[in-house]
């Protein structure tokens, strides 16, 4: 029988922007509970649980996970894991109100929050450090007895893997991967084809390129002129696979270890940012994480490969949530895999 671990990211009190909203969550939830029996994800990967087991997870750490999905599946009895970002976390004493506080009557439902999309917190945390929309370690701590912890990372950036250039900053253009590497913004600044900075060897600018790029004169039809000036030029160099090892250990390493002294708990449960992975990062998150989640949709059984799980996530909508909860909890996913295997051939 099928053992399936959805996930999502955020719980928004309206429409869901990028994951579902409370009505939405509260409404898949049940629908869940009638195809499966949801299960902590330790007993889930380490039980022996008869029938359609699920777990359900969610990723990086937003204020309305507290907020929105603790009150929900506390009041149902549920349990949860949470894969937290944990450079984005905050370091205050910041406890919001919540739903028990609403329904209690200590605060309006106005007053609960109302989040904004996840490229939007991506762009205020690189540009200016916000973590207003994340959770705080208080609040976290608050939430131990119906979540569960593992890591994501510190910072869920992006560096650059390829010399592809993209665009180039023109004041107008503005997106959080300018700021993934090099620290300044500038006119001219270019933006690379970029992954996650977990996926493996990085692509480093040259200081002549960013000097070039910064000092280019800003004519009309000036990103065609200096792309033109740029194939005179060494864009780079990629870095050495051992700068790539030492670079992703110290975040792997850095993740867990903040998580594990600010929450007293121990972590062995990992989820990629972005799903984002090769197999130089996958051989080192080996080492330091019992259990390691992708984006790769599926079911885990007796050949599951601990280091390589898959997840589905549940989509924004309440018709998507359903077919895939459908989909995953009937022999249906074995067409499903059968149709993505042969769309990859």
């Amino acid at each position: 029988m099928p053992k399936v671990v959805f996930y999502l990211h955020r719980v928004y009190p309206k429409g869901g922007i990028d994951d579902l909203s409370l009505k939405s969550f509260t409404k898949v939830l049940s629908l869940i509970e009638s195809r499966f029996r949801i299960v902590p994800l330790y007993e889930l990967l380490e039980g022996e649980g008869k029938g359609n087991l699920a777990s359900i997870t969610f990723d990086d750490g937003y204020f309305d996970n507290w907020v929105y999905a603790y009150p929900i599946l506390k009041r149902k009895g549920l349990k949860a894991h949470l894969f937290i970002t944990s450079g984005r976390i905050r370091e205050d004493s910041t406890v919001r109100p919540n739903l028990f506080d609403y329904w209690d009557g200590k605060v309006s439902f106005s007053q609960l929050g109302n989040p904004t999309s996840m490229g939007n917190c991506h762009l205020r945390f690189f540009k200016e450090g916000d973590k207003r929309e994340f959770l705080s370690w208080e609040e976290l701590s608050l939430m131990e007895d119906v979540f569960t912890f593992g890591a994501h990372g510190l910072t869920h950036g992006k560096l650059p893997v390829a010399p592809d250039i993209l665009d180039f900053y023109d004041g107008k253009n503005f997106h959080w991967e300018y700021l993934s590497y090099g620290g300044e913004l500038f006119l001219g600044k270019p933006r690379f084809k970029s992954k996650s900075s977990l996926y493996g060897r990085s692509f480093i600018p040259s200081s002549e390129l960013l000097s070039l790029c910064k000092t280019f004169p800003k004519f009309k039809g000036w990103k065609s002129s200096l792309r033109d000036k740029l194939k005179e030029f060494r864009l780079g160099r990629f870095e050495e696979e051992a700068e790539a090892e030492s670079r992703i250990e110290k975040e792997l390493v850095g993740s867990s270890r903040l998580i594990e002294e600010k929450l007293g708990v121990k972590v062995d449960t990992f989820s990629w940012p972005f799903g984002h992975y090769t197999p130089l990062s996958a051989n080192i998150a080996s080492k330091f994480y019992t259990y390691i989640f992708t984006t790769k949709r599926g079911v885990i059984n007796g050949n599951a490969t601990f280091t390589e799980l898959p997840r589905v996530p549940l989509g924004k909508d309440l018709f998507t949530a359903l077919g895939r909860v459908l989909t995953f909890s009937t022999p249906l996913y074995r067409i499903y895999r059968k149709v993505k295997k042969e769309k990859s051939l």
